[in-house]
């Protein structure tokens, strides 16, 4: 389930179903329940507050929105002008820095719970690339992950650097569940303006396509439910056999957009 503050529900991206969230925990009965986050720039200050000595810098969204921001970061972390740098995604792909010793990877789990079946892969491919930033010099690394799910294969896999581990933990899995390369996907997207009208052309589009060998995911909000002012709502369908899925997209209604093997269902 995914938390929604807007209507106060717990829902499912993958099948569609809600659920009231929960007044206490189901596992202890505690009832000290809150929703937080911590982004970039929360963490940016609490290595200042704690480490005031250290120069920080930020990677994210806003650097790179700035004219040259992201070359400007990269050049005064790799020149010694700031010794700790908190980003994004994007600071842990492709960076070659051998002064760095030190990795850090706050709040893995964010990756992790994503409803996407890609979740774990992702979650392994981002840890990785995060442990090979550091001791890439002569000095040696060491590096740091801050998760809930220690045991979880992806992130164990990644502790190790182990790809053949995670690969066979994971298509296992992939198999169970139907999922990809055990079987072929498409996604549906409708976008409305209209929220009900929008809900119902999803059912038109999850009714048309459901034909003999073909799994139907009814239509749900997707991950952004509503983006420029549309509200979006997506069929995601499945099968086993690729022809079986190039005929239901035949049957696709005009106006519904067609996402063949998607990288995300998010």
């Amino acid at each position: 389930f995914v938390y929604h503050s807007a209507g106060a529900q717990l829902r499912c991206h993958h099948c569609g179903r809600t659920s009231a969230p929960p007044e206490r925990c189901p596992a202890c009965g505690s009832s000290r329940i809150r929703y937080f986050g911590a982004g970039t720039q929360r963490v940016e200050a609490e290595v200042r507050a704690r480490f005031p000595g250290l120069r920080g810098a930020r990677m994210d969204s806003d650097t790179l929105g700035a004219r040259r921001g992201f070359e400007l970061v990269y050049d005064q972390f790799r020149d010694g002008e700031v010794d700790v740098l908190v980003g994004t995604q994007l600071a842990a792909k492709g960076l070659d820095l051998p002064s760095v010793t030190l990795a850090a990877v706050v709040t893995a789990d964010v990756t992790l719970n994503l409803p996407d079946y890609l979740a774990p892969e992702r979650t392994f491919q981002l840890l990785a690339q995060v442990a090979g930033r550091a001791g890439r010099g002569e000095l040696p690394g060491r590096v740091i992950i801050q998760t809930y799910a220690a045991d979880h294969y992806a992130v164990r896999a990644a502790v190790h650097l182990d790809i053949d581990w995670f690969a066979d933990e994971e298509l296992a899995r992939r198999r169970l569940l139907g999922y990809p390369p055990a079987s072929h996907l498409a996604r549906l997207l409708v976008a409305d303006p209209n929220r009900e009208r929008a809900e119902s052309r999803g059912r038109e589009a999850a009714t048309a396509v459901a034909i003999p060998g073909v799994d139907v995911h009814r239509p749900g909000p997707s991950y952004v439910p509503r983006r420029a002012g549309r509200w979006r709502f997506q069929v995601v369908i499945r099968a086993a056999r690729e022809a079986d899925r190039a005929a239901a997209l035949e049957r696709v209604p005009a106006g519904v957009a067609i996402d063949v093997d998607p990288e995300s269902l998010l």
